[in-house]
């Protein structure tokens, strides 16, 4: 039996431990599982329910007991036990990943899904108890209790009587959230007046869940019987069977990805379970338009009245999970556009100056301006430096990526400083300071500082070398003075034993002579020895002494530094401590451990890797080299602690660099006998794709062939948008030249189809497999169908941009069924857009073709199950192929992935397309921002002020909700009135002569304050010089106006901020106001004013201010 164990606490070098287990893997020391799935593959199963769905259940138990010669009893026992599973709400990091992704922006033919990290909870509930079908009997199919529903923001915003409690539908006063649901008690939802609720929702659980309400009409569209034509079966119920091709569970390996690897188990293999929605988005906009996308339990609605009482308005659903996004048009660019345009931003990290760039420096000095541009290219960037005698200047600095060759870096690491000012060097030419490796090992010292489990075991292996290393320096120099080790007198016993037993036979005892008795007892007078540290190095001018206690020293640090010898405990092994094998010294593990990841940069901060945001601008690739010698000046940095010593020489820090030297040569035989490896190149990508795509799959590759070889090092997502990889060696035909970035295949997107229009849709019929794909194009279609809206009519106008044209000449017309529904024409009243596919028809219709076009020996089944329809309904996977000439050149190609999805085969390519950066167009809906406003003498308490007599500090709280991410914020401003409450509008303070204004905590903005007769006006402007700062790092813009006299009346005064604040975004032209309601500031008079005090009051208030002092 295997067991399978999940990773928990990852290394940041958990991918040179999965190398080691694959190889055990290979060479058959490790099993794994029957069911494992090979690095590339997937499998998908139609369904996973669990043991016991939730719900009550009943035990009963009989026993018969018979006594000998007597008539049997028979005792009964019932036990009631109910299975308490998610029902209203997710339990969190649940969700592993959505589609698309919260504020980004897709095609209307995509179809949202959502991924979860447990693969059986779309199954966890029962949501039909029709099991008379004939796949439910085979086992073949199950309806899932959770549904995906795409709307637009007119299907689910309630009018404002609705929520009023006189005229409304709520017993107490309601709102509607960012995704226009109601957050309210499970309990209180049959309450709702003039609305149907599913069976499920009738409970008297008090969790609170998040409720959607829709109107009847639409609900009826979502769950009403049709055939085979699309019409509507008049004496059907409620019908949610549909929902069971839209759920399916894949398993996956997650070898080569950033974010499931870190909860996949040891053998890289992940299960998911995968809900996607069935509904589009709206299909005759222009403009680009907001969905809302629910993730709602249809459990009970099998169970409703049907149809829905013409009484009741509205149908109440129970929403787990909800987010939105941006449905565009037909012009919105394609993924293979933007993996097309990411591709060739492919550079190196550093500015890359245009021509004009380049011209207008020389034109300044053409000598210094060549200089200039060599450090810009060098990957240097100008940056504020304070000197010692406290002067601001200004200094070249660059961090550990560099855009060059790493011609200096040294096979083996040293002491450099000891207090790494030192380390700074003089661009003669400029003038000017380089800073990088004194700002390197600051940074070590200071990282090292922080963390208090790596000093103090550093301290102990300092403690350990010096006292193992000073004892042998000790012995060797009494040895001298005829000491010896314990060793040598247990060698020498022998001898000594012999010649005490000639002792009796020997002349010397019996000589006349007492001269020469007397010189038995004779001990010539030596000079003492200074035994301590500093006497062994000024012993005899120091020059060979301290050469040996050196040695001595190395000699100690490599006994720490080795390997435990189970055989014998009290001496390490010939052979240094890799992580493989187990340390003799507990406390030097902590710091090789400490200093390995360190090595593979993390917990680095960015800005010393990414020394200037134009480095990596948004949509690109940076591919970059590692200095090592700045990796070598933080790790001297950090040994630099806990040296209590000598602060001229350290020579146990350079006994420590041995150790790590020793480490650094001596091959690993768990890694196949190669060196330890080290990150030497590497790159970054910045992009939207990383975050709709978290799991972006990277595969190396030496031509054609995948690399086996442990060559990448690290692989994460280190920003939302963001994500670096390391790799042991630099490009080169020996090593690597090809890198492939895919979709991964549990994020693949699903779409409805190639085309869908308000008249027509087009789909593309893949090849499916029961058996083996061996030798068959796994990427040819079997059918090109096209489905007509009833209403569009039978002629199709080729110049109609309502119609799908279709360039393929094998686009076959369907007539005798139907596949999507546009609208939905209730008994009464007007029509509904339903946007639906018909899972039913169209499941069966792509099972019929299935059997028809493809051969018996490859596709054989007789069911259409979800994971068939979960392989059909997948958009093409595109793959973005990188060529490495060498570490600094590359050429790019975008190639279309293969179609069908279990397995994977090899891809299309294509030539190497023309792109141009895709114009950004018009967000549906801007960021939303919280404000608050309060005073620093009442931190607790919001959008309240006491009007004191004296200056106060007032706090500008601006924190962002978390949605739509993906724009770039150029500048918030807030524009106050200045005058009386007593004015139209009420104005906070008469005027203004603070000290002006400052950040909390996002130093990216910088507030500025302007002053004149009529307003106070604060712009939030970004420090950088492009202008702007994605919203993902606007998470809080809170800063505080210092040093403001506000207005005093005698009464509570309200300030309506509305109207006060513009938002700027880079995609659009004007300013726009916020897309939460500001709030109204209420001014309170300050009732401990010493206006309103009596005297008696003010003494005892001038005495308790005297004994506080």
């Amino acid at each position: 039996m295997v067991v399978v164990r999940r990773r928990k606490g990852l290394s940041p070098r958990y991918l040179t431990f999965r190398h080691a287990r694959c190889l055990l893997r290979r060479q058959g020391l490790l099993s794994c599982d029957s069911e494992y799935i090979q690095p590339g593959h997937q499998r998908l199963r139609s369904y996973h329910v669990p043991g016991l769905v939730g719900g009550e259940y009943t035990i009963t138990t009989e026993q018969t007991v018979t006594p000998p010669g007597g008539q049997g009893t028979t005792l009964e026992s019932q036990q009631t036990f109910y299975v308490d599973t998610p029902e209203f709400q997710l339990p969190e990091d649940i969700i592993h990943s959505v589609y698309p992704p919260q504020g980004h922006e897709e095609w209307v033919t995509s179809l949202p899904h959502i991924i979860f990290n447990k693969p059986s909870l779309p199954w966890d509930w029962a949501a039909s108890r029709d099991e008379d079908e004939e796949d439910y009997r085979e086992n073949r199919n199950r309806v899932p209790w959770l549904a995906l529903l795409a709307f637009t923001k007119e299907e689910l915003e309630l009018s404002n009587p609705d929520l009023t409690i006189s005229d409304g539908i709520f017993n107490e006063p309601a709102k509607q959230t960012s995704t226009f649901a109601v957050n309210m008690p499970a309990s209180q939802i049959k309450c709702i007046k003039r609305t149907a609720i599913p069976l499920a929702l009738d409970t008297d659980k008090d969790i609170s869940t998040d409720v959607i309400l829709l109107k009847r009409d639409l609900f009826t569209s979502l769950f009403t019987k049709f055939d085979k034509m699309g019409k509507a079966v008049p004496s059907a119920g409620p019908d949610v069977r549909p929902y069971r091709f839209l759920a399916h569970r894949r398993d996956v390996n997650t070898e080569g990805m950033a974010y499931a690897a870190l909860t996949a188990t040891e053998d890289d293999q992940m299960s998911f379970g995968v809900i996607f929605a069935h509904r589009s988005g709206p299909l005759s906009t222009t403009q680009p338009t907001q969905c809302i996308v629910h993730l709602v339990s249809i459990r009970g609605v099998e169970g409703m009245q049907w149809p829905i009482p013409d009484e009741c308005h509205f149908v109440a659903m129970s929403s787990l999970h909800s987010w939105s996004y941006s449905c565009y048009p037909a012009t919105t660019p394609t993924l293979w556009e933007q993996f097309a345009h990411l591709g060739a931003t492919c550079n190196l990290l550093r500015y890359n100056p245009t021509e004009g760039d380049e011209n207008e420096i020389r034109g300044f000095h053409e000598k210094v301006g060549n200089r200039v541009l060599a450090r810009l290219k060098n990957g240097y960037t100008l940056t504020r430096y304070r000197v010692k005698t406290g002067e601001s200047t200004a200094c070249f600095m660059r961090g550990a990526f560099v855009p060059v060759k790493d011609n200096q870096g040294a096979d083996t690491w040293e002491r450099l400083s000891n207090i790494g000012s030192d380390l700074q060097i003089l661009d003669q030419q400029l003038g000017m300071m380089d800073i990088t490796y004194s700002a390197a090992w600051q940074l070590g010292r200071a990282l090292a500082i922080t963390d208090q489990g790596f000093v103090a075991s550093l301290g102990r292996v300092r403690k350990q070398i010096y006292d193992r290393g000073m004892q042998y320096a000790q012995l060797e120099a009494l040895s001298s003075q005829g000491v010896r080790t314990r060793s040598q007198i247990i060698a020498a016993l022998p001898s000594m034993v012999k010649s005490l037993r000639q002792l009796t036979t020997s002349q010397a005892l019996v000589a006349p002579d007492y001269l020469a008795r007397s010189r038995r007892w004779h001990r010539p007078a030596v000079e003492p020895i200074d035994l301590s540290y500093k006497g062994r190095v000024a012993a005899r001018g120091g020059g060979i002494r301290r050469k040996t206690l050196e040695s001595h020293f190395e000699r100690a640090a490599l006994e720490v530094s080795a390997a435990y010898d189970e055989n014998s405990p009290g001496t390490p092994l010939d052979e240094p401590y890799n992580e493989f094998n187990t340390p003799f010294s507990a406390d030097w593990m902590v710091v090789l451990r400490w200093i390995l990841d360190r090595m593979v940069l993390s917990n680095i901060p960015t800005q010393y890797l990414v020394t200037d945001s134009s480095h990596l601008p948004l949509e690109s690739i940076r591919f970059f080299q590692i200095d090592t010698q700045w990796m070598n000046a933080l790790i001297d940095g950090a040994l630099s602690l806990a040296n209590y010593l000598d602060q001229e020489d350290d020579l146990v820090r350079e006994a420590i660099f041995h150790a790590l030297n020793w480490y650094r040569k001596t091959p690993i035989r768990e890694l196949e006998d190669i060196p330890p490896p080290f990150p030497v190149f590497g790159f970054l990508m910045r992009s939207g794709l990383v975050t709709r795509f978290p799991d972006l799959k990277l595969e190396v590759f030496r031509d054609e062939t995948p690399i086996d070889d442990l060559m990448l090092l690290r692989h994460e997502i280190v920003n939302p948008d963001t994500m670096l990889c390391l790799f042991a060696q630099p490009p080169s035909a020996e090593s690597f030249n090809k890198i492939w970035l895919t979709q991964p295949p549990h994020q693949q997107t699903f779409i409805s189809g190639v085309c869908l229009k308000p008249k027509s849709i087009v789909m593309r019929f893949r090849k499916a497999y029961t058996e083996s794909y061996e030798g068959d194009d796994v990427t040819e279609e079997i059918l090109n169908p096209r489905w007509r809206n009833p209403t569009a009519g039978l002629d199709i106008d080729p110049e109609d941009p309502d119609e799908c044209h279709s360039e393929d000449e094998d686009v076959v017309d369907v007539e005798d069924n139907a596949a999507f529904l546009w609208d939905y024409q209730p008994p009464s009243g007007p029509k509904v857009e339903a946007r639906r596919l018909l899972m039913d028809n169209l499941a069966k219709f792509y099972l019929e073709t299935a059997q028809e076009k493809m051969d018996s020996s490859r596709f054989c089944d007789t069911f259409a199950t979800s994971a068939l329809m979960g392989t059909q309904m997948e958009s093409f996977t595109w793959r973005l192929k990188i060529e490495l000439k060498d570490a600094l050149h590359q050429q790019v190609e975008v190639s279309r992935g293969p179609r069908s999805a279990i397995p994977p085969a090899p891809s299309l390519s294509t030539d190497e397309p023309q792109t141009t950066t895709p114009v950004a167009p018009d967000q549906a809906e801007n960021p939303q921002f919280r404000y608050a406003f309060r005073s620093t003498d009442t931190p607790k308490e919001d959008n309240n002020i006491t009007m004191t007599r004296v200056a106060q500090d007032l706090v500008f709280s601006i924190n962002h909700t978390g949605r739509a991410q993906a724009f770039n914020l150029q500048s918030i401003t807030i524009t106050l009135p200045l005058g009386s409450l007593y004015d139209e509008p009420p104005c906070i303070m008469p005027s203004y002569e603070g000290a002006g204004a400052y950040m909390l905590t996002n130093v990216r903005f910088n507030p500025l304050v302007s002053v004149d007769t009529e307003k106070l006006v604060i712009r939030l402007l970004p420090r950088t010089n492009l202008g702007y700062v994605p919203v993902a790092n606007c998470n809080d813009l809170s800063f505080i106006l210092s040093g403001v006299f506000v207005n005093r009346i005698s009464t509570t005064a309200p300030v309506p901020m509305r109207g006060t604040v513009k938002e700027k975004y880079l995609s659009q032209n004007e300013p726009v106001n916020p897309s939460t309601e500001l709030p109204t500031l209420l001014m309170k008079p300050d009732l401990n004013d010493p206006d309103k005090l009596s005297m008696a009051d003010l003494r005892t208030s001038f005495l308790r201010s005297v004994a506080m002092r």
